[in-house]
């Protein structure tokens, strides 16, 4: 294996002297960020959520508009 560390591997605290020393509160966030990323670095989850509300809905709107001219026509 190489000593380098891609996306999913651990990283090495880098300003620690000691090995024994627990990783600084900024190295876990940098870890973490590096690892999951941000809402920001994925925003099409969001976007989709969104197109699919406004699909869902506006198909809602249009059946239920559809159905009144239907009973509309029958009287």
């Amino acid at each position: 294996m190489t000593s380098s560390s891609g996306p999913g591997e651990p990283h090495e605290p880098r300003s620690s002297s000691d090995p024994a020393d627990p990783p600084s509160r900024e190295e876990l966030d940098r870890q973490v960020r590096d690892h999951y990323g941000t809402w920001r670095d994925q925003p099409r989850g969001l976007a989709c959520a969104v197109i699919a509300g406004f699909l869902v809905l506006t198909t809602v709107a249009f059946g239920l508009g559809l159905l009144w001219v239907i009973m509309m026509a029958g009287r």
